[in-house]
């Protein structure tokens, strides 16, 4: 049996954008800055971490971290634009054989 979870995401969703890799970059005051890739518009829910999830992994995740529940896959490393912050993709749950949304744990990036 398949759980069919889009309609609530759909319905749920907010914009956030998912920055595309692109090669090359360049040195800035001895410091590497990688070349920013295309920015593509998505949507999702994405919200606070759960307790059981912050205290995995040795307190690996903080309250400044989310979870995504999106429509379409992501890759761990992809790098995500929420609200001014950056978050990086760590893990996601491959639901496909059971559900049609996908779960993510996105780690903030400080700056």
């Amino acid at each position: 049996m398949r759980h069919r979870f889009a309609p609530i995401i759909r319905r749920r969703s907010v914009p956030y954008i998912l920055l595309m890799p692109k090669d090359g970059g360049e040195w800035r005051g001895g410091k590497y800055i990688p070349a920013e890739g295309e920015k593509v518009k998505r949507r999702g829910v994405i919200q606070p971490l759960g307790e059981e999830i912050s205290q995995q992994d040795g307190g690996r995740y903080t309250k400044d971290d989310r979870k995504l529940f999106c429509l379409s896959p992501h890759n761990e490393g992809d790098v995500i634009l929420y609200k001014g912050d950056r978050y990086t993709v760590q893990s996601g749950d491959d639901r496909s054989d059971y559900s049609d949304t996908y779960q993510y744990v996105l780690e903030r990036v400080t700056p």
